[in-house]
């Protein structure tokens, strides 16, 4: 299967917001209330927000698509800067995620690794995460990746205050 990584473009904000949207619900639906889901979907996937984010300049929004269809992004970000990391060049990967139906694919391992290649490119030193304490897939994805547990962080779910472990890895 032949996948293409390309950066969103305005034109790709509903179909992003949809992949957003969807790949978030998959995720962690299951795990959380449907009003805490709703209120920080409803904050953070809306076409008008991601719009925003798209066409920040310090935002990187990176595309995976298979066959025309777009399966899974990746977000790059510089706004929020990690007071641990303070003095070292870092970007944070704010979001990685991947529908459901193409896990097997290898999807998550070639965003993965076209954003490693962007961050050595770009200059940066620390490419860093905030993931879920309670997400162990993804805490044993990123392991593999070289990242190590630096700290942790509150993530803001709707109401309910959650704590993700901050993972970084040297580039």
């Amino acid at each position: 299967m032949n996948i293409t990584i390309r950066r969103a473009k305005n034109e790709d904000i509903e179909i992003l917001s949809k992949l957003s949207i969807d790949t978030f619900t998959e995720s962690y639906a299951a795990m959380n209330t449907v009003e805490n889901m709703a209120l920080y979907i409803n904050k953070n996937f809306q076409p008008a927000h991601i719009q925003d984010e798209i066409n920040d300049s310090r935002n990187t929004l990176l595309l995976a698509v298979i066959d025309e269809v777009v399966v899974g992004y990746v977000k790059l970000s510089t706004v929020n800067q990690c007071a641990q990391l303070k003095g070292l060049s870092n970007i944070e990967m704010e979001r990685l995620y991947v529908l459901k139906e193409y896990h097997e694919q290898k999807v998550g391992a070639t965003l993965m690794s076209y954003c490693i290649s962007h961050v050595i490119k770009n200059g940066f030193e620390i490419l860093w995460l905030g993931v879920w304490s309670h997400n162990e897939k993804a805490i044993t994805f990123y392991k593999r990746w070289g990242f190590e547990v630096f700290g942790e962080q509150i993530f803001q779910l709707g109401k309910d205050a959650q704590t993700d472990l901050l993972m970084k890895r040297k580039c």
